[in-house]
């Protein structure tokens, strides 16, 4: 059985459906490889730089502040010791990097999941051209309004990197993202309820997840 994407114009008539590939948009979404996959998202945008001064870092130390027995006061031996004010911090969060390793195949086939779920959920719509030849907001809301997509609802856009008006239309709508083929990730499709691809970038898309 052959699989299709429906097609629209920017007024809203359907153009038919599109015929795609089945390795690509035909692909069972395993949850675990999901999940997976966003955690490496996530944990790539990680800045890791969080530090925090040890004692012995910490400004100060070297003599005793005071002698050990005789003044009434607890015993100390360091003004740099973690419980004196200005003191360093124990355990506390040290610079380190969250990355870590995920193998290509899992990559491209938690992208295929996440595209082939939202296709069979309905979700997932092809239009030929959103037909901007400038910069207009109002005009992307009304295309968006065409698809059935109402304000509000999180959509992911899939353009192609020279689609410059389709971007900068879109830029300013709330809950709405535009992405060029290049960008497309597991997180963005997961995170949308709609997913709409451009008909170039549907080129993109599947002349990118075949190799």
């Amino acid at each position: 059985m052959s699989i299709s994407i429906p097609f629209f114009n920017a007024q809203g008539k359907e153009l038919g459906a599109r015929e795609v590939s089945e390795s690509i948009f035909g692909v069972k979404a395993i949850k675990s490889i999901l999940h997976q996959v966003v955690r490496w998202q996530r944990a790539k945008k990680r800045a890791g730089t969080h530090n925090v001064l040890t004692r012995a870092q910490a400004s100060g130390g070297g003599r005793k502040p005071w002698k050990q027995k005789g003044t009434g006061r607890a015993r100390a031996g360091s003004n740099t010791s973690p419980v004196w004010v200005g003191g360093g911090v124990a355990h506390g969060p040290k610079s380190r990097s969250y990355e870590f390793s995920l193998n290509k195949k899992q990559r491209k086939q938690a992208i295929c999941g996440a595209l082939s779920s939202r296709l069979s959920e309905g979700t997932c719509k092809g239009i030929d051209s959103f037909a901007l030849n400038e910069i207009k907001t109002k005009k992307a809301i009304e295309v968006l309004k065409n698809l059935g997509i109402n304000s509000g609802e999180k959509v992911v856009v899939i353009t192609t990197s020279d689609d410059q008006f389709v971007d900068l239309s879109l830029r300013n709508i709330e809950r709405v993202r535009n992405i060029a083929v290049e960008g497309l990730n597991v997180y963005d499709v997961l995170n949308a309820k709609y997913v709409i691809l451009t008909e170039k970038a549907l080129l993109g898309v599947e002349a990118r997840l075949a190799e």
